[in-house]
C-alpha cells in the first residue's frame, strides 16, 4: 500500500497517522466537555500522540524539545521505509518525527483562516491548567475561551507550520 511511490507513500502515511491521532483527540474532547450526568465518555484518554513527517529533523527535534519539554525516547531507521524516525515523549505526550530519505513534494502552509484541502488540519493535546498557561506564555499564544465546550484553547505552529492546539478544562 505504501511502497509504490515514496512521495505519495509519505503523504498517505502522514495523513493516516495524523488522522488516527486527531480521531483519538477529537473523540475525547466532546466527552470531557459534556456534563457527566448527560453522557458517559466512550473513551478516556490518558495521553496524546501525533506523528509528523518533517523536512528538518534536527530543527523539529529542537523545537519540540524546547517548546513542549519532551525528550528523545528512541531514534532509528524505519524497518519499513527509507526514513529516520525519532519518538519524543514526556508527561503522557508522544511525538513521532519521521524524516524520509527522499523528500516529498512541498505542501502549502497551513492556515485555518482560509479553505483547506480535505485532510488533517491540526493535532491537539489536553493539558493541566498550569502546563497550559506556561505553554501559552512561552509561545505567546492567544487563548480562546469556548463556553459551549467548557474549555480554553490556543493554536501554535511548529517549526514546519504544523498546527497544534492545546486545551484545558481547568479554570
Amino acid at each position: 500500500m505504501f511502497h509504490n511511490n515514496p512521495a505519495r507513500s509519505a503523504t498517505r502515511y502522514r495523513r493516516l497517522l495524523l488522522w488516527l491521532a486527531a480521531s483519538a483527540t477529537l473523540s475525547v474532547i466532546p466527552a470531557l466537555a459534556a456534563d457527566a450526568s448527560d453522557q458517559q465518555p466512550g473513551v478516556k484518554a490518558t495521553g496524546a500522540f501525533v506523528a509528523l513527517v518533517v523536512t528538518d529533523l534536527d530543527g523539529s527535534l529542537q523545537w519540540y524539545q524546547s517548546t513542549l519539554g519532551v525528550h528523545v525516547i528512541k531514534r532509528g531507521r524505519s524497518p519499513r521505509v527509507a526514513a529516520t524516525t525519532v519518538v519524543l515523549g514526556g508527561s503522557n505526550l508522544f511525538v513521532e518525527l519521521i524524516h524520509y530519505d527522499v523528500p516529498a513534494p512541498a505542501r502549502a502552509p497551513l492556515d485555518d483562516t482560509h479553505p483547506l484541502t480535505p485532510g488533517i488540519l491540526k493535532a491537539g493535546m489536553l493539558l493541566e491548567r498550569r502546563a497550559f498557561e506556561a505553554l501559552a506564555q512561552r509561545t505567546h499564544a492567544q487563548i480562546f475561551d469556548d463556553r459551549e465546550m467548557k474549555m480554553r484553547s490556543f493554536l501554535i505552529k511548529d517549526n514546519e507550520d504544523n498546527l497544534l492546539q492545546a486545551f484545558t478544562s481547568d479554570r
